[in-house]
C-alpha cells in the first residue's frame, strides 16, 4: 500500500547518519530517494559496523534501506550538468555536507531554483551556517560537546562523556524531514519550493527545550543527571536488582505511601526525614542508599510486577539483544525482517510512525554503489546506453 508520500522523488546527497536517517523515513514514508554517491568509493557509512562474514555495512543497511543509487562525479562539469537535469524531474533535494561545499560545487539553492523553482532544498549542518561557527564540520559527538548534552550525561565529578547512541543525528534527521514534509505542505499552498535549513546544534538544544530555559532563568548551574535526571529528583531513576537494573519512572506525591507499602518498606511513609515531598528531596542522598539495599535483594521481574501493579511506571533495563526478544517491540513493528540479496533475512529497526490509511514500507534493502545509475539517467533523462557507457569512460558516473 502507497505512504503518504508516494509521488514524492528525493534527490538525496547526503552522507554519514543525520542526512541519511532524514531521506530514510521519507522513503519508508512512499518517496522515491535516489542517492548521489561518489563514483568507486561511496558514502563513508559503507565501511562502518561490517559484519566479518558478508562484509555487509549494518550502518549503511540501516540508514539507508530501499533507495536508489547513482554514482556522479559532482566536481565534473558534466556531472554538475547531470544534477541539474536531474533536479527538473524531483521535488526535494537534501544534503548535509559542510557548510560552502554545495556552493562551490555549483549547485546552490539559487542555481537550483533557478532549473525548478517548486525545489524544496534541504540542507543541515553542524551548528548553523550563521555566526563563529557557521562554517566549521561537526559531528554527533560534537553536538552533544558544544550542545550541552554532554555537560549533565554521567555522575558528578566524572569527565564528560557521550551517551550511548548518534542521538543528535538522529534528533537532527527528524527535525530535517519535518521540515521538508512542512515545505511541501507550504508548496501545495503557493506553488513554490523553499530552502530548509537544520543543523545538529539546533536540534540537541531543542531536546533539552525546557531543561535549558530553567537553567538560564533560574540562575541555577546545570548538574549531572547521574542515574535519573537533575531536574527530576525523588525517585525517577535506575536501582540495581538482585539480577540487573530497574527504571522507576515517577512516584506522584499522592502515591508515596502506597509506594512504600507495595516495596515492603512501610515504615518510610512516616519516617520524618523523608514523609514530606520537600524533605524527601532534600535528602535523597539519604534515602537512594536505602532504596538500592532494598532492592538489591529481589529480581528485576518481580519489582517490575510490584510497581505495576500500583501503576507506577517501570521497567528493567534491558540491551539491545533483551530488547528484540520482547513481545512489546514485534505486536507494533518496530522491528521487522527483509530478505537481502547477501545475506539472507536480515533484522532492521522500522520508522516507528503508523498510519491507517497509508502505511508505507521498507522498499527493499540498502542499494550497492551505482546500481541504479543506468535505471535513473535512461528513465528520467532519456540518456542511452551508449551515451551512459561514455560518461562512465570519461569518469562522470
Amino acid at each position: 500500500m502507497p505512504g503518504p508520500l508516494e509521488g514524492i522523488r528525493v534527490l538525496d546527497f547526503t552522507i554519514a547518519q543525520q542526512g541519511p536517517y532524514a531521506t530514510l523515513l521519507l522513503s519508508h514514508m512512499g518517496a522515491e530517494v535516489i542517492k548521489v554517491e561518489i563514483p568507486g568509493r561511496g558514502d563513508v557509512t559503507r565501511e562502518i559496523a561490517r559484519d566479518r562474514r558478508t562484509r555487509l555495512s549494518y550502518c549503511f543497511l540501516a540508514l539507508n534501506l530501499g533507495k536508489k543509487s547513482v554514482t556522479i562525479n559532482l566536481k565534473s562539469a558534466k556531472g554538475r550538468q547531470l544534477v541539474l537535469d536531474l533536479v527538473q524531474h524531483c521535488d526535494v533535494v537534501v544534503e548535509n555536507f559542510n557548510p560552502g561545499v554545495m556552493e562551490r560545487l555549483g549547485l546552490s539553492y539559487e542555481t537550483l531554483r533557478a532549473v525548478n523553482p517548486r525545489i524544496i532544498y534541504a540542507s543541515a549542518s553542524a551548528f548553523g551556517t550563521k555566526g563563529p561557527w557557521g562554517k566549521l564540520p561537526g559531528v554527533d559527538l560534537l553536538a552533544q560537546a558544544m550542545g550541552g548534552l554532554m555537560s549533565v550525561t554521567g555522575y558528578p565529578g566524572e569527565p564528560p562523556h557521550p551517551v550511548g547512541a548518534a542521538v543528535a543525528d538522529h534528533i537532527g534527521a527528524v527535525t530535517l524531514a519535518l521540515g521538508v514534509v512542512a515545505a511541501l505542505v507550504a508548496r501545495e499552498h503557493t506553488g513554490q519550493g523553499q530552502k530548509v535549513e537544520t543543523s545538529l546544534l539546533g536540534s540537541i538544544m531543542a531536546a533539552q527545550s525546557w531543561e535549558i530555559a530553567y537553567y538560564l532563568n533560574s540562575g541555577e548551574s546545570p548538574s549531572k543527571a547521574g542515574r535519573g535526571h537533575s531536574l527530576v529528583p525523588h525517585i525517577y531513576g535506575v536501582y540495581r536488582t538482585a539480577d540487573g537494573f530497574l527504571a522507576i519512572g515517577t512516584v506522584p506525591i499522592e502515591q508515596w505511601e502506597q509506594f512504600c507499602q507495595a516495596i515492603g518498606l512501610p515504615h518510610l511513609a512516616s519516617d520524618p526525614r523523608f514523609a514530606r515531598l520537600g524533605e524527601r528531596l532534600r535528602r535523597l542522598e539519604e534515602l537512594r542508599p536505602i532504596l538500592d539495599d532494598h532492592f538489591s535483594q529481589r529480581p528485576t521481574e518481580e519489582w517490575v510486577a510490584c510497581l505495576r501493579a500500583i501503576d507506577i511506571p517501570a521497567g528493567p533495563v534491558l540491551d539491545y539483544i533483551e530488547m528484540a526478544k520482547e513481545e512489546q517491540v514485534h505486536a507494533n513493528r518496530y522491528l521487522v525482517q527483509i530478505e537481502h540479496p547477501r545475506a539472507g533475512e536480515v533484522t532492521v529497526v522500522n520508522v516507528p510512525i503508523q498510519f491507517s490509511a497509508t502505511p508505507g514500507s521498507i522498499k527493499g534493502p540498502e542499494p550497492e554503489l551505482g546500481q541504479h545509475t543506468e535505471e535513473v539517467l535512461s528513465i528520467y533523462l532519456g540518456l542511452s546506453a551508449e551515451e551512459i557507457a561514455t560518461l562512465r569512460a570519461d569518469g562522470v558516473i
